[in-house]
């Protein structure tokens, strides 16, 4: 054996960059593609939490036959401030409630529905995080809660989808509401119809999170500005009676300095998640005209909706 000895040869420090500067380029083409995926995995869990909330609101029609109001006239306790319960004759009446809560049992909440009560703020329990009423993509929304101290609305569960106004909150000329029966109340038909779409959970429009500018949607809040609803068309979310020309949707606004309250807002690159009433949840490009949008969130103008749908 040779006693020859030899020397162990390591990286010079331009090839150590030069291994460095490969990495790096491989890591800067690799994340675009891996955002992607994320947002795409994101995108469709956002429709299958769409698909679980119309499931849910259809059994819920099947039981009683009828969908709840868009809202309650709002939260506070029923026993102490009667003229926050819902007035409309049959199992709706007498809770403060949005749709969202009556959605529960049908979401295997049920034990969290029970606990709720119409003689408790916001049914009691607003702080609790619904996870199926939750987008992945919606940047407005931490730990499950909305963002904004304004009315104290990061202490509520908040919801990254709304229910059509149109829908829910169908208003005669009397201005009495009333729950809208399948299909007897959509004569446009199910499938031609939008029943839940996507919004932010913390929407505002003066740049300031926690100001007086900055809103949320809140799944057990029935006071105005915080319904989970969508197609008021006003800021308060509190429109006159009957149906709007609803407005067309917001795509990655951002949350605090652009976001309008009174349209639906979509996290998603290139439009935004419809729920329609046949069960059937569509992306719907954000190139869609207004004037189809709003033919789709409208069940009973009698208008076909556009080539663009």
């Amino acid at each position: 054996m040779s006693g020859q000895s030899y020397r162990m040869r390591g990286f010079t420090l331009i090839e150590l960059l030069v291994v460095i500067a490969i990495i790096g380029l491989l890591m800067a083409l690799l994340l675009p593609a891996i955002q992607r995926v994320r947002e795409a995995a994101n995108r469709m869990r956002c429709s299958n939490n769409l698909r679980q909330i119309l499931i849910a609101t259809h059994n819920l029609h099947n039981d009683y036959q009828v969908l709840p109001p868009f809202s309650a006239p709002c939260a506070e306790w029923v026993n102490v401030s009667p003229h926050c319960a819902i007035t409309l004759t049959g199992p709706y009446q007498g809770f403060n409630y949005t749709p969202h809560m009556f959605l529960l049992p049908y979401i295997e909440m049920d034990n969290l529905y029970k606990l709720m009560s119409p003689n408790l703020y916001g049914g009691g329990y607003y702080g609790e995080v619904i996870r199926v009423y939750l987008c992945p993509s919606d940047p407005s929304v931490a730990n499950g809660r909305c963002m904004t101290t304004n009315g104290g609305a990061n202490h509520w569960g908040a919801a990254s989808y709304g229910a059509n106004y149109n829908v829910f909150g169908w208003h005669n000329n009397t201005g009495i509401p009333r729950a809208t029966s399948i299909p007897a109340n959509i004569p446009d038909g199910t499938s031609n119809t939008m029943f839940f779409t996507e919004m932010y959970g913390t929407c505002g429009f003066g740049g300031v999170l926690n100001s007086a500018s900055t809103y949320g949607s809140l799944w057990a809040d029935a006071n105005s500005i915080w319904r989970p609803v969508v197609c008021t068309n006003v800021s308060s979310k509190n429109p006159a009676s009957g149906y709007t020309n609803c407005l067309l949707f917001q795509v990655r606004p951002h949350y605090v300095n652009n976001c309008d309250p009174a349209r639906a807002q979509s996290p998603h690159t290139g439009g935004i998640n419809a729920a329609m009433g046949d069960h059937s949840v569509r992306f719907v490009s954000a190139s869609v005209s207004a004037t189809t949008w709003a033919n789709a969130c409208h069940p009973a103008d009698g208008n076909p909706l556009g080539s663009d749908w």
